[in-house]
């Protein structure tokens, strides 16, 4: 008796509190947001990703509770200048520069429910420019 007691008490605790991964925005009210503040970030998928030439990876990151899109760099080595991540649809773009220090990185987000595309542009410890282009497989 006690075992359904505690089971009712949990669940009961758990209805009521506050869903702390809910999205603030949804659509193109979240255009050029940052996913992980605005909750988009929670349940998440990598929809392409790509290497980076000086270390890390870049991804493009789908949310499909907010249906947007942005890119992720993770596990980035730094290079010789800031990042310019962009991401965009067949209708919205939004663009950002992040530190071109080590560590992990995103930018934010575009409402794309269809076609996404992301590149991020950098300068690697060489002084090369690189690229690295991300699609959704959508385009």
């Amino acid at each position: 008796m006690k075992s359904t007691a505690l089971i009712a008490a949990a669940a009961f605790t758990l209805l009521m509190a506050p869903d702390a991964q809910a999205a603030s925005c949804s659509g193109r009210g979240c255009n050029d947001k940052d996913p992980v503040a605005a909750g988009c970030g929670s349940g998440s998928t990598t929809a392409d990703t790509a290497p980076m030439y000086t270390g890390g990876t870049a991804e493009l990151r789908w949310s499909p509770g907010c249906r947007t899109n942005w890119v992720r760099i993770s596990n980035y080595s730094g290079g010789d200048s800031a990042l310019r991540i962009t991401v965009w649809s067949s209708s919205d773009h939004v663009g950002f520069v992040a530190a071109g220090t080590p560590g992990n990185h995103w930018g934010n987000m575009v409402y794309a429910p269809g076609c996404a595309r992301g590149e991020v542009l950098y300068v690697d410890s060489a002084g090369v420019h690189r690229t690295a282009r991300l699609a959704s497989s959508a385009c």
